[in-house]
């Protein structure tokens, strides 16, 4: 398994298919602390959201990083052929677990909040933007040529679904609560992030919301996986 994860990191470092989102976000990241000080958790959740979006980018390159004649190839020496795709998934992970704590130690470094900053703010950012690049990340997957035949389908199947997430989030308070069980919990992040900066703790509501929306994204990736079981089979 280390061999496969060496092998498709080296794969997806060298077709640069990253580097456009990974500017693009960097330029927003930096355009964001253009003017300081800034308010604190308005800030993370505006640069969580976009890296929500930069993540799908990320996830679909990642997935795609070999064409289909050597995705076969090496299938068949990564036996079995889910080791192959948690490679995938483990890669991905890493690129946004990598962008998040950039996302959130960038504005730190350069001053860009003023005075006031704890190690509360640290914290609600970091599972802010961690949280959302892993929901990203299970909802491209699913979106990737593994069933999608058209490569246009996948870019947009995954546009779409990205900002059907996020317009579900502003739209949560008109929604039936058994409802928003269902949907993608973007929403809950949204909610936390917004309570203001004035942070001597953190709310006993910050882990279990969080927790949803990994443990959403977890059942997700157990869809893909039994999906995946189920085509191969």
């Amino acid at each position: 398994m280390t061999a496969l994860f060496r092998y498709s990191f080296l794969v997806h470092l060298r077709t640069f298919k990253s580097i456009p989102p990974l500017f693009i976000y960097l330029f927003v990241l930096m355009l964001n602390y253009t003017y300081t000080p800034n308010p604190i958790l308005d800030s993370y959740s505006f640069t969580s959201i976009a890296l929500f979006f930069i993540m799908g980018w990320i996830t679909i390159t990642i997935f795609h990083a070999e064409d289909e004649g050597q995705k076969e190839v090496t299938l068949m020496h990564a036996r079995p052929v889910w080791r192959y795709h948690a490679a995938l998934y483990i890669i991905a992970l890493l690129n946004g677990f990598i962008l998040s704590i950039l996302s959130v130690g960038y504005p730190l470094v350069i001053g860009g909040f003023g005075e006031g900053v704890n190690q509360y703010h640290i914290i609600m950012g970091v599972l802010a933007h961690f949280s959302l690049s892993v929901l990203s990340i299970s909802l491209s997957a699913l979106f990737t040529r593994e069933w999608m035949r058209n490569p246009l389908n996948t870019w947009w199947g995954t546009l779409s679904v990205l900002i059907l997430t996020l317009a579900l989030a502003s739209m949560g308070k008109w929604l039936a609560p058994v409802v928003m069980w269902f949907l993608p919990p973007l929403y809950r992040s949204l909610d936390i992030m917004g309570m203001g900066d004035d942070l001597s703790s953190i709310s006993a509501s910050v882990y279990p919301n969080y927790g949803w929306i990994l443990f959403y994204s977890v059942m997700l990736i157990g869809v893909y996986f039994i999906l995946l079981y189920r085509k191969r089979k």
